[in-house]
């Protein structure tokens, strides 16, 4: 295959195996992107597998909503790919690494554009720039590097295709801001992966820093009474996993940051309310 250009939409859940709003807007951002690339050069590859509760995976579901777009019938079936095992935005990274991988592209400069929501890049970007040791961009590029494929990946998020949130309210508010805590979840598996050879002390002052303003701005939000004690219980997280605290400690602590940020992150996520509509129109 002679491809030049890689697009990579990343996935995100569904509800009741439909995609939402902002799985939806970021299939409608490709006809406008994909219009200043050459399509015979351009492989689309759809990341998400089947997630809890549903039956159908994202990348799937994505890819049957784009070719419903009018203009998805410029680029041929066979430039289409699906990574459809994938569970978080780690393995999408991970897996669509190996369907580069299975393409057959040695020794061809690939051009990558990521394609999420515009909260979700920021962070990719956030942590691949704090602490490129632990970075998603690093990992795709060298496992293709591996098999002797050559990513070119801007490093300047406004290369990519970065979409607007589509929800506003309270609990989007909270979601955006829960998100943030990623990048300290991020340094705390970097702690306990060995991955950093640089003063602790020195990686974890931005990583804290910013999850301590989110946490501040979180304990101003009205919310239920049970997030509010998670969120202090996060809060005493960031604030003992000093450079200073045991390794084998903070393993422990990771376990809890990591399943309390996705626990809030459920909660929160706007798409999955209750009253959360998948149709609006129907609604």
């Amino acid at each position: 295959m002679n491809i030049r250009n890689v697009v990579i939409v990343l996935g995100k859940r569904l509800v009741g195996n439909d995609l939402t709003a902002e799985g939806k807007s970021r299939v409608e951002a490709l006809p406008k992107l994909l219009s200043s690339y050459d399509l015979n050069e351009t492989v689309l590859l759809f990341c998400g597998g089947v997630t809890p509760g549903q039956t159908t995976s994202e990348a799937m579901a994505m890819r049957d909503y784009f070719k419903q777009l009018p203009s998805a019938k410029m680029l041929d079936d066979s430039n289409i790919i699906l990574e459809s095992d994938s569970q978080n935005t780690v393995q999408n990274i991970q897996n669509a690494a190996l369907k580069l991988k299975q393409l057959g592209l040695a020794d061809q400069r690939v051009e990558v554009t990521l394609v999420s929501n515009d909260y979700h890049l920021k962070r990719i970007f956030e942590i691949q720039s704090l602490m490129d040791e632990q970075g998603l961009l690093r990992t795709l590029k060298q496992h293709c590097a591996s098999s002797g494929l050559n990513l070119h990946i801007d490093q300047d998020i406004d290369q990519h295709c970065s979409v607007m949130y589509p929800h506003q309210g309270l609990y989007a508010q909270a979601f955006l801001l829960i998100d943030e805590l990623t990048t300290y979840r991020v340094y705390l598996e970097g702690v306990v992966n060995k991955a950093f050879d640089r003063p602790l002390d020195d990686v974890r002052y931005l990583p804290e820093k910013l999850a301590l303003h989110a946490l501040s701005l979180l304990e101003a939000l009205n919310l239920p009474v049970e997030i509010q004690d998670k969120l202090q219980s996060m809060k005493e997280v960031v604030l003992t996993t000093t450079s200073e605290f045991d390794c084998h400690a903070i393993e422990s602590r990771l376990t809890y940051f990591h399943q309390t940020l996705t626990w809030l992150n459920r909660q929160l996520d706007p798409e999955n309310q209750p009253n959360y509509c998948v149709n609006e129109l129907s609604c």
